[in-house]
């Protein structure tokens, strides 16, 4: 079981250096990623921002939604609902670190599912790692 972050879940949707690793790691893994419900969302601002940043890319915005859509749809990650305990865990988790709360949803939720935690996001798991060993970067899945 490994909970992914949307630092790692938009490569799959967004073209990144990183999203042919990215995407290997999706085809590899689907049977066994989970994400908290947030990751819907933030993904979808992610594609969002970076179609309102440059409006030359609307087009490739709105397929990336699509894309993103499809994967939803395809079940390919295990969403949890967001509960007040989570939430609430999550707080505790960002402030101990000194981190944004969005990302402690996820180490909250593999911490929980006694999980892994994939990310692409360094300076983020060098923190979590404090408290949750499993928190892996998405370098350390490849070969």
């Amino acid at each position: 079981m490994i909970v992914v972050d949307a630092s790692l879940a938009a490569k799959w949707v967004l073209w990144e250096a990183d999203s042919p690793a990215a995407l290997a790691f999706l085809a590899a893994r689907s049977a066994e990623l989970w994400g908290p419900d947030l990751l819907f969302v933030e993904v979808a601002s992610a594609i969002v921002r970076r179609g309102n940043e440059d409006k030359t890319l609307g087009p490739d915005a709105l397929t990336a939604l699509e894309k993103w859509r499809a994967v939803w749809s395809s079940h390919a990650l295990q969403a949890e609902r967001m509960t007040q305990a989570r939430l609430f865990a999550a707080g505790r988790l960002a402030l101990e670190l000194g981190h944004q709360i969005y990302d402690c949803v996820y180490l909250g939720l593999a911490m929980e599912l006694d999980a892994e935690l994939a990310t692409c996001d360094v300076r983020f798991a060098d923190k979590a790692r404090q408290i949750w060993p499993q928190v892996r970067l998405l370098s350390g899945y490849q070969g």
